[in-house]
C-alpha cells in the first residue's frame, strides 16, 4: 500500500494592495516621523533610507553636534550620496566631491571657483528628542528646507528630560501592510474593543489566558489649544470568569500627535507608577508601515512589571494586524449611534492630508485624477 503525501494547508493569498490603495487618502501625510535611534547614527556616519515616497540620506557631523537629512541623489549629476562621506558638518558626493551643507546648499566644488549659490537639494527639518531622530515631512508640492517653520514640535517626555523616568527598552515590530490612517481610525472605533481586545493574552504573545477577559471603557477628546493632538482614554479591568478584579484596574492616556506617526501611551498602575510607551509609524510604502516601540518608566517601578505592561499592550496591538492588512477605507461608512466619534475624527485629521488642505476647484474645472482621490470626502453619511 503506497504512502500518502500529507498536503500542507493552502496559504490564503493577501488582499490585493492595488484594490485597497484605491480607497485610501494620500499615503504620506504631513507630520513628524521617527527615522532611527540617536545612538544608531555615529559621528561622521551617513544612513540611507527609503520612506515617505522619497530616498533620503541622514548624517551626523564629525563633532556629533548636528544631524541633517537631505534628498539622497546629488543634484549635480545624480550620484547616491549614501556612498559619500562626511566632512566636518557637510556631506561630500562620491562622484565629483561636491560638498553640501545640511540645508541643501552647495558649499564646495573642488575643481572650480564657480559654486552655485541657489539651494540645490531638498532638505528637511530634523530633531533629536529623547534618544530618537525625527524628520518633518510635508506632502505638498513645494520643496522643503531644513530651516522651514514647522506647525508643531516633536512631543518630548518631561520626566525623561528631568531624569525621573528611565529608558527601559525598544521593540522593532517590523513592517505592517496598512495605511497610516488606520491607527487613528481605531481610536474612534469604540465598538471594536469588545470584539478584538477583550481576550487577555500572555504578554508579548497571542496565547490566550483561560477564563480571563479585559473590560474596556474607552473615551476620546481633542485638544483645543494644540489642534495637532487628540487623546484616546482607556480604563481597563481584568475579569476572572466574569467577575471584575478591581485591584487590576488601570488607566491609559494615549496622545496621538499628527497623523498617528507618533503615539504616546501613558499607563498608570495605581500604587506602582507610570510607564510611557512611544509607538511610531514610518511609511516605507503606500500601504506599509515600519512600526517601532520604545518605552520609559518611573525609576522605582520594577522592571518585571514594566515588561508585563509593555508586553500586554503590544499583544493587544497585534490583535488588529490581520484586520488592518486586509481592509479598505470606507469613504462613506454606514454608522450607528454607538460607533464612536468616527466623523469628528475624520474632520480632524484632514489637516494633515494634502488633498484636503486646499479649497476645491469649481466642478467644471476639476482635473480627472486617478482613483478620484481629490474628490473624496472624509465625512461619512452618518453623524456621531
Amino acid at each position: 500500500m503506497g504512502s500518502r503525501t500529507r498536503r500542507s494547508p493552502r496559504r490564503e493569498p493577501p488582499t490585493s494592495d492595488d484594490l485597497r490603495l484605491a480607497s485610501y487618502p494620500h499615503p504620506y501625510p504631513d507630520g513628524w516621523y521617527r527615522l532611527m535611534t540617536s545612538k544608531s547614527l555615529r559621528h561622521g556616519q551617513i544612513r540611507y533610507l527609503e520612506c515617505l515616497g522619497r530616498a533620503l540620506v541622514v548624517w551626523r557631523s564629525e563633532d556629533g553636534d548636528g544631524v541633517h537629512a537631505m534628498q539622497a541623489f546629488c543634484p549635480h549629476l545624480g550620484a547616491n550620496l549614501r556612498h559619500g562621506r562626511v566632512r566636518e558638518d557637510r556631506i561630500e558626493c562620491p562622484f565629483h566631491n561636491w560638498q553640501f551643507t545640511g540645508d541643501g546648499r552647495a558649499a564646495c566644488v573642488p575643481y572650480s571657483d564657480s559654486v552655485p549659490s541657489r539651494v540645490a537639494a531638498e532638505s528637511f527639518p530634523v530633531r533629536d528628542v529623547n534618544g530618537q531622530i525625527f524628520l518633518y515631512h510635508r506632502a505638498g508640492a513645494a520643496r522643503q528646507r531644513a530651516g522651514d517653520d514647522v506647525p508643531y514640535p516633536v512631543p518630548p517626555i518631561a520626566e525623561v528630560d528631568d531624569g525621573s523616568f528611565a529608558y527601559r527598552g525598544h521593540h522593532d515590530a517590523g513592517r505592517v501592510r496598512m495605511h497610516i490612517v488606520e491607527f487613528l481610525e481605531n481610536t474612534a472605533d469604540f465598538a471594536h474593543f469588545k470584539y478584538i481586545h477583550s481576550q487577555m493574552t500572555v504578554p508579548w504573545t497571542q496565547i490566550p489566558v483561560p477564563c480571563v477577559q479585559l473590560e474596556h471603557r474607552p473615551g476620546w477628546e481633542l485638544d483645543d489649544d494644540r489642534p495637532w493632538r487628540l487623546y484616546f482614554l482607556d480604563e481597563t479591568v481584568l475579569k476572572l470568569r466574569g467577575r471584575r478584579l478591581e485591584r487590576t484596574r488601570a488607566s491609559a492616556r494615549v496622545t496621538c500627535t499628527g497623523p498617528a506617526s507618533i503615539i504616546n501611551f501613558r499607563i498608570t498602575i495605581p500604587g506602582a507608577g507610570e510607564v510611557e510607551i512611544v509607538q511610531t509609524h514610518l511609511p516605507v510604502g503606500p500601504l506599509e508601515q515600519q512600526v517601532d516601540f520604545h518605552w520609559f518608566a518611573d525609576r522605582r517601578m520594577p522592571r518585571l512589571l514594566v515588561w508585563y505592561v509593555v508586553g500586554n499592550w503590544i499583544s493587544q496591538w497585534q490583535h488588529d494586524i490581520q484586520i488592518w492588512e486586509n481592509k479598505t477605507y470606507t469613504t462613506h461608512p454606514t454608522l450607528c449611534r454607538d460607533d464612536g466619534p468616527v466623523v469628528r475624527l475624520r474632520r480632524w485629521y484632514r489637516q494633515f492630508f494634502p488633498e484636503w488642505q486646499k479649497p476645491a476647484a469649481p466642478r467644471e474645472a476639476r482635473p480627472k485624477i486617478p482613483r478620484e482621490r481629490a474628490e473624496r470626502s472624509l465625512v461619512g453619511t452618518a453623524s456621531n
